[in-house]
């Protein structure tokens, strides 16, 4: 499978995700929503990753190797876009297993901040996703 396969099945899955988060957001259920805000965010940016022909570490905080990535590669991201991603990532990543075992519960609040973090992150690496294809 090539890495453009591999990059595009991984976006699939991070639309999966997407949806479940959704749902989980119409049902009101917050920590489900943080959770798969997390998984969004680590899928997005790994699916960009596989497209460039990256293999990226097995960790839930992905943020500072793909910023790395972009950078060796010439793309270049604004200061601002950095900080907000890697602020995303790492946040969401610290939220991940608080919130799949229970130990914190999560608010409204904080479900939609995680729902709209995540879609920003999903919307950046799409936008970014496609512009890497075209030039493939």
């Amino acid at each position: 499978m090539s890495n453009l396969d591999s990059g595009n099945n991984l976006m699939f899955m991070t639309h999966e995700y997407y949806d479940e988060l959704l749902r989980a957001y119409d049902r009101k259920s917050w920590n489900v929503v943080v959770r798969h805000s997390q998984e969004v965010v680590e899928l997005s940016l790994k699916s960009v990753l596989k497209i460039m022909g990256v293999e990226y570490p097995k960790s839930h905080d992905i943020a500072t190797v793909f910023v790395r990535v972009c950078d060796e590669i010439g793309i270049k991201l604004e200061p601002e876009l950095v900080i907000k991603i890697k602020d995303i990532s790492e946040d969401l990543a610290d939220k991940r297993g608080p919130a799949f075992y229970m130990e914190r519960i999560y608010t409204q609040e904080d479900g939609e901040k995680a729902k709209a973090d995540a879609e920003f992150v999903l919307n950046f690496a799409e936008t970014l996703s496609v512009k890497l294809k075209g030039n493939l």
